[in-house]
């Protein structure tokens, strides 16, 4: 009796639960299908909204359409036709409608910032829309071939100048000084990179009268830039952002941004970027000039650091190619300067006349050679001759810049009463500080 009760009580939970399993699909029917009504209505919208010379109209009426918003919106989220074809096609279709009037807009009252940013919303949504259509569009195994190549070439038409709107809005928020303005750069530079880079809808766009090589590397440095103004942005981000701008024409930039990133907070990265981009501007003509300041900087950086090979190496590559760079005399002021404290006193001297040999309208390399003569004079003990060669050479410093006696005056006082020379050294006896 006891089994017999058992087998019962399983038939019973057997029965319930399919009846619970009938109820359960019923109900995923009856949602399907209010699903597919809702999308269809929308598309009815849609199509009875649009002008239509049949039907005699000849504008959108967008009273009419505005009831589609809801249940587009609807259609995009239910787990029933958020992945069908027709559903982004019509949502693409209903925003550019408002697409098109927002421009109109915005030509009309191009101060109007509410209107615009609504103009931007919806031109994110136009290329979000077309770029979801026609992903699905290639996925559809009963469109056929020559449709699915219609189709696509229509909607990357209608994705292009929404697309072109929000690079130009990246640009402008990426030199804004705002951070919500700041965000928005780099949130349209990533959904114009995402649509041009990675999208089915644009892997085949071609135009003569767009360069899109060009529109990339925009993109790119707004994006770069965006996010390098944005306090807190992950460092990781920024150095992805400026290293993808690498690959591009402002790849200058991206070296000199990534220099001043770390300038303040790592030499050595600072050192590597600057290095880098030396390398990388080589016999490229039109940023010669940054790549010779990339040059200049780290040759100073390394100096500073005591690197005295690095700095050596950085030197002779400025001397070399940039000899008429106006900067390019710290070259031989900072090696003659390094010879200098290591008591090099004639190796400094020869540098420093090299220096005054290419600038010599420079007044220090003659001043340091002088010096460098006078320091070799007193380690040799103060020699009469060796003290001589200081003397002229100060001399013809006071000859070429009789109107600073300051780089010569006080030296020669001293120099003449070292070498018992009382009434050559009298004249500058007012240039002496201890007076």
């Amino acid at each position: 009796m006891k089994k017999l009760v058992l087998i019962m009580a399983g038939l019973f939970l057997l029965t319930t639960a399919n009846a619970q399993d009938k109820e359960a699909l019923k109900a995923q029917k009856a949602a399907q299908k209010e699903a597919e009504s809702t999308l269809k209505k929308a598309r009815t919208i849609y199509e009875t909204s649009i002008p239509n010379q049949q039907y005699g109209r000849k504008e959108t009426v967008f009273e009419k359409l505005d009831g589609a918003l809801p249940l587009i919106q609807a259609a995009t989220e239910s787990e029933y036709t958020k992945d069908k074809a027709l559903t982004w096609q019509t949502a693409a279709d209903i925003q550019n409608e408002y697409y098109k009037k927002l421009d109109n807009e915005v030509k009309a009252d191009p101060d109007n910032e509410q209107v615009k940013q609504k103009y931007l919303d919806c031109c994110e949504k136009v290329l979000t829309y077309c770029i979801k259509y026609d992903s699905l569009l290639v996925l559809d195994p009963k469109a056929k071939p020559e449709e699915v190549k219609l189709r696509h070439t229509q909607y990357q038409n209608m994705a292009v100048n929404p697309a072109a709107q929000l690079l130009q809005a990246a640009q402008n928020a990426s030199n804004s000084e705002k951070q919500e303005e700041l965000k928005l750069g780099a949130k349209y530079s990533e959904k114009f990179l995402y649509a041009i880079q990675k999208s089915h809808l644009m892997s085949d766009f071609s135009n003569p009268n767009i360069n899109l090589e060009d529109w990339k590397a925009y993109a790119k440095a707004f994006l770069a830039q965006s996010l390098y103004n944005i306090p807190g942005t992950p460092e990781e981000k920024v150095v992805a952002a400026y290293k993808d701008l690498m690959t591009t024409k402002y790849k200058g930039v991206a070296y000199q941004s990534l220099a001043n990133y770390y300038r303040e907070k790592d030499k050595a990265k600072q050192n590597q970027y600057l290095q880098e981009g030396v390398d990388a501007l080589k016999g490229d003509a039109e940023q010669q000039d940054l790549r010779a300041n990339f040059a200049l900087i780290l040759m100073q950086n390394l100096f500073q650091s005591g690197d005295k090979e690095g700095f050596k190496k950085a030197a002779n590559l400025v001397k070399t190619e940039f000899p008429d760079n106006s900067e390019t005399i710290n070259a031989y002021l900072m090696e003659g300067q390094m010879a200098f404290e290591a008591q090099d006193y004639d190796g400094a001297k020869a540098i420093f006349l090299a220096a005054k040999e290419k600038f010599p309208d420079e007044p220090k390399c003659l001043l340091m050679a002088a010096r460098s003569a006078w320091m070799k004079a007193q380690a040799g003990g103060g020699k009469k001759p060796d003290m001589d060669v200081a003397i002229k050479m100060f001399k013809q410093l006071e000859s070429e810049n009789p109107e600073d006696p300051e780089l010569w005056g006080e030296s020669l006082y001293i120099l003449y009463n070292n070498t018992q020379q009382p009434t050559l050294a009298a004249p500058y006896k007012k240039y002496y500080k201890a007076n």
